[in-house]
């Protein structure tokens, strides 16, 4: 640049001031190069950052939306169990894996498409109709006492044996 300069006549007083005043935009120029690559550089690890937010956002609103479901399906089902109880009040059961067969049938009878229409006292009378293996018979029979009487002689061996 120097020498560009000389070729034009100037005095070397003026091609010094001229240079020196270059060189300080160059400077400026070069400081406020770094500066927007800096800036650009933490434009870039913020928009990262924003990228794993935005992620670790999604993930919770995702989970909340499974937690809140859960939660919704657990009342709804506790409403159920609670109204499919009610039905069995009054109800002796030869068992509780009866008990607990029967409710689940109910509940899974009402998700089935094939019963749409029908209430837990349709699918009930559906599933225990005719059988007789679920509930406990009120009328069941006791064993009978034995007959006789209830002390007995022991002492046998004083009767002769006669054949």
């Amino acid at each position: 640049m120097r020498e560009f300069l000389k070729g034009l006549e100037l005095d070397s007083e003026l091609i010094d001031t001229i240079m020196a005043e270059h060189g300080k935009l160059v400077t400026k120029d070069k400081e406020e190069l770094q500066t927007l690559k800096s800036q650009l550089k933490e434009l870039k690890e913020n928009s990262k950052t924003a990228d794993e937010l935005q992620i670790k956002y999604d993930e919770l609103v995702r989970q909340n939306e499974e937690r809140e479901a859960k939660q919704k399906a657990e009342e709804e089902d506790k409403i159920l169990t609670d109204n499919i109880n009610s039905l069995f009040e009054g109800k002796t059961f030869t068992s509780d894996y009866a008990r607990t067969g029967l409710m689940n049938d109910i509940k899974t009878g009402l998700n089935n498409p094939d019963n749409k229409g029908k209430g837990i006292q349709d699918l009930f009378d559906e599933l225990t109709k005719d059988k007789t293996d679920i509930f406990a018979n009120p009328n069941q029979q006791k064993d009978m006492e034995a007959m006789g009487d209830s002390e007995q002689d022991n002492n046998t061996k004083s009767i002769p044996l006669v054949w």
